[in-house]
């Protein structure tokens, strides 16, 4: 009896459950600011050129436009 509780117990051991995986540290991009540069193109802009206007992230997600480098917002053309 004392062998096949051994026996048991090294089969429940090596069968176990893998172990949990922790969550990969996540930037919480403490580095970015909370405003941007928002890219977006309203129907209403005028030759379908996109417009650049200090935002912030929210903002500009609800727009469906993109974060973009601040010197763009400065009256400065888009780096292509």
């Amino acid at each position: 009896m004392r062998i096949f509780s051994l026996g048991l117990l090294a089969l429940l051991i090596a069968c176990g459950a893998p172990p949990k995986k922790t969550a990969d540290k996540i930037d919480t991009g403490s580095a970015e600011s909370e405003n941007c540069c928002c890219k977006s193109t309203p129907a209403t802009s005028e030759d379908g050129k996109p417009v650049y206007e200090n935002a912030n992230r929210m903002e500009c997600s609800t727009k469906q436009g993109t974060c973009e480098p601040d010197v763009q917002c400065n009256g400065k053309d888009p780096v292509q």
